[in-house]
């Protein structure tokens, strides 16, 4: 018996419930919550700049709300491994940080700042990947 199971044994029983494999999971799970962190920064002060070439706060919200909607569906079905939503919510981020990647394009950012937003997005794709044939995770035993 390891040293987590002993001395942690209700946090190892919440561990054990993650569909594995077990640490890419947590992983990505940290990834969407991070994601939707910094995003949600966005909607109580977008730069300036940005409302300014959007015409208004309206695309602004849309874009941010794709990302947070997106970024809370992924951290709650990557867990248990509910493929089918977590596609949508994939769908969703790459869409949201597509928009914010245009509008970046369009402020005339440099290339390392629009590259982000596309790694993000190829991040997303990679995701995919992995997840398209299947609607749950496969289980062990």
């Amino acid at each position: 018996m390891s040293v987590f199971q002993t001395r942690l044994p209700h946090l190892h029983r919440i561990y054990m419930k993650i569909a594995p494999p077990r640490l890419r999971r947590l992983a990505y799970f940290v990834i969407y919550i991070l994601l939707g962190i910094l995003s949600s920064a966005n909607i109580f002060r977008p730069p300036a700049s940005m409302v300014n070439i959007l015409g208004g706060m309206i695309l602004v919200y849309l874009f941010i709300g794709f990302i947070i909607f997106g970024t809370i569906v992924g951290a709650i079905t990557v867990l248990p491994g509910i493929w089918v939503f977590e596609r949508v919510a994939l769908v969703s981020i790459s869409f949201g940080v597509g928009m914010y990647a245009l509008v970046l394009l369009f402020l005339g950012a440099s290339p390392l700042v629009i590259a982000l937003p596309l790694i993000i997005i190829l991040f997303m794709f990679i995701r995919w990947l992995d997840i398209k044939d299947y609607l749950l995770a496969p289980r062990e035993g």
